[in-house]
């Protein structure tokens, strides 16, 4: 008997692949007072990184305490993703470190593996914001860690 995904009509991924993304993205989060987000989105009008933008604005990832959080988005219509990081990040990451962050995720998905292109993903982005936003004695979660489907 072969393994089936549980993978509902219309879902990009299966609960299990969800499960994991938001795994790794609790494990990345216990390092760094940063946030990561990933949404899946079939609803794109526009560019990707538009819709990143307004994806951003719309979960409050702006207000977070240190300007520290990243999102990474994937439209699976247009098959595109965009990572979008807070001011706080940036300014320490720059372009190199999103490109190879981007380039790592697209040779994963460029083989078929759209959840651990996600992974890999928010595995960078959390060792980029412990380094330079560890974990601290007062954080708290200030975002959800689940998969965002729109």
């Amino acid at each position: 008997m072969g393994m089936t995904r549980s993978k509902r009509p219309g879902a990009f991924l299966t609960d299990e692949e969800k499960a994991r993304v938001a795994s790794a993205i609790a494990a990345a989060e216990k390092e760094t007072s940063g946030e990561i987000r990933v949404v899946i989105s079939r609803k794109v009008r526009g560019g990707v990184l538009d819709a990143a933008k307004d994806a951003f604005r719309r979960l409050k990832m702006h207000e977070t305490r240190e300007r520290n959080a990243v999102l990474i988005l994937v439209a699976t219509v247009s098959r595109a993703f965009a990572i979008l990081g807070d001011e706080g990040v940036h300014r320490h990451l720059g372009q190199e470190g999103w490109d190879h962050i981007r380039d790592g995720m697209a040779e994963r998905f460029r083989q078929g593996d759209v959840a651990g292109g996600l992974v890999h993903a928010v595995s960078e982005v959390g060792t980029v914001l412990a380094r330079h936003f560890p974990w601290r004695a007062d954080d708290r979660d200030e975002l959800p860690n689940d998969v965002v489907e729109e």
